[in-house]
């Protein structure tokens, strides 16, 4: 479960904060969706949570602020922007090389590559995949240590409808294991058809906090 309490962000220059006074709740077992338009808020909202930009509030991860948990990453799984690596590098040795770096069992990096279905693109260069191998590529950087929880910034931007489709079974999947799944969309129908729980952004204020169905209902 993760439990935001009032971000806000650093503003500059007389500028109001991307992000401003958001609450919010992510629920174990379930999938929740920060929609907004771009400029919205929805990326800062995630890095503020993460720790990865200044400002105020705080995020409990099943009950533990980031920094009061030993190793991170084996609690939330992370996805924002492309996959960063050497583009020579091979996918399954920048998996081995993650999993060295974070005291994970070598052979999870075959795990994970089963899982997304990158197993016949192991020895592909990172500079040569495409925008869904990337995606599968950077779900299973964010799986490796075998997070309890995935947040995840517009996963789906760029993948064809059939790679979405499968990106969202995945979520599902991860999900109806007990995990906590918070992802981003601009797309208001994506939401609906994804998401137990939609919470809407605009201008950096929180909008909306509702079931997906009676967003669909209500704001679709």
């Amino acid at each position: 479960m993760i439990q935001a309490f009032g971000l806000t962000s650093t503003s500059r220059k007389a500028r109001p904060p991307a992000v401003d006074d958001v609450s919010f709740e992510a629920r174990a077992g379930r999938i929740t969706v920060l929609l907004g338009a771009t400029g919205a808020g929805k990326t800062t909202a995630l890095r503020l949570m993460l720790a990865l930009c200044p400002g105020r509030g705080i995020t409990y991860f099943r009950g533990r602020p980031l920094y009061r948990i030993a190793h991170p990453a084996r609690e939330v799984g992370v996805l924002l922007g492309d996959v960063p690596g050497h583009p020579a590098r091979s996918v399954r040795g920048h998996l081995r090389m993650l999993c060295a770096a974070s005291g994970v069992p070598g052979r999870r990096a075959d795990e994970v590559l089963e899982a997304v279905g990158l197993v016949s693109f192991r020895e592909e260069r990172l500079g040569t995949l495409s925008r869904g191998m990337d995606r599968r590529l950077g779900l299973a950087c964010a799986l490796l240590p075998d997070p309890h929880t995935l947040v995840l910034d517009d996963p789906t931007r760029g993948l064809s409808p059939g790679e979405a489709q499968w990106l969202h079974g995945m979520l599902r999947a991860h999900a109806d294991q007990g995990g906590t799944v918070l992802t981003t969309t601009g797309d208001p129908r994506e939401a609906a058809r994804i998401a137990d729980r939609v919470v809407t952004l605009d201008a950096g204020r929180l909008v909306a906090d509702q079931p997906a169905g009676e967003f669909a209902r209500t704001r679709l």
